[in-house]
């Protein structure tokens, strides 16, 4: 079922706690503490997996981030709505491997939510970064701190694969949990150096948040495939084929400036 009532209660919250900072911007700081709150307390005992608490984590900040640095009124309004949205199916797929580890429209929801998620806080990184030039350190922890939001993902698809092989009655082939989080932190790695990169290409931040999802997703799926035991030659290429043409697309069809244009 698509409808809960309880992520759809803590998703209208989320949503009027969006409007809030759109009618005073200086209620940022409070807003973000409110939903810190919110994510921790509350929506904690909802999926009673403590892994999962990263995803609305990091999608709230990302959405205040990123809604802070958008300037047209009806931009902020279709952001909140898609926000929004993705933050329901967040929680609802969260809810859902509660009950059922292999829920496959439950586990699609969490890997959309773990996407946008890293583009959100990409994006909002990136803006950050070029309206305040922070400091690179802190660009790098920014990063780094992708490890908490693919951390769910990954370890949902080897849980599923482990049920999965058990309910055929098949050879189990259990994934370390010292396997997964070993890979994503080489997928953190290849993040911050990738960052260090394209902070000095001359585009916005959504187009160099588009870009760094691209070269995310490239390597998430690697490893989430990894873990599902379905990793083949024929999808790497298959999927590094497309990530190029969608990256070259982005960045043929962005505005080149000497100065990025935020």
């Amino acid at each position: 079922m698509f409808f809960k009532l309880q992520p759809l209660i803590y998703s209208i919250f989320f949503l009027l706690s969006l409007e809030a900072v759109v009618l005073k911007e200086n209620w940022v700081k409070s807003v973000a503490w409110l939903l810190i709150f919110l994510t921790v307390i509350v929506i904690w005992p909802l999926t009673r997996k403590p892994r999962f608490i990263a995803l609305p984590f990091f999608l709230s900040l990302g959405s205040l981030g990123l809604l802070f640095l958008v300037d047209h009124i009806a931009e902020k309004q279709v952001f909140i709505f898609l926000a929004t949205g993705v933050y329901y199916l967040t929680l609802l797929g969260g809810y859902r491997l509660r009950f059922c580890i292999t829920d496959q429209t439950a586990l699609g929801m969490v890997n959309l939510a773990t996407l946008s998620t890293v583009f959100l806080w990409f994006s909002a990184a990136l803006g950050l970064y070029l309206n305040f030039q922070i400091k690179y350190w802190i660009m790098a922890v920014f990063v780094a701190t992708i490890f908490f939001v693919s951390l769910p993902s990954f370890y949902t698809n080897a849980k599923d694969k482990e049920a999965r092989l058990k309910k055929v009655g098949g050879k189990s082939q259990k994934t370390e949990s010292i396997t997964i989080i070993f890979l994503n932190l080489i997928l953190v790695l290849i993040m911050v150096q990738f960052f260090w990169g394209i902070i000095f290409w001359p585009f916005g931040y959504l187009t160099l948040g588009g870009s760094a999802l691209i070269i995310f997703y490239e390597f998430w799926d690697i490893i989430r495939l990894y873990t599902r035991g379905e990793l083949t030659v024929k999808r790497i290429v298959l999927n590094w084929s497309i990530g190029l043409i969608l990256l070259f697309g982005i960045l043929s069809t962005a505005q080149w400036s000497l100065v990025s244009k935020i």
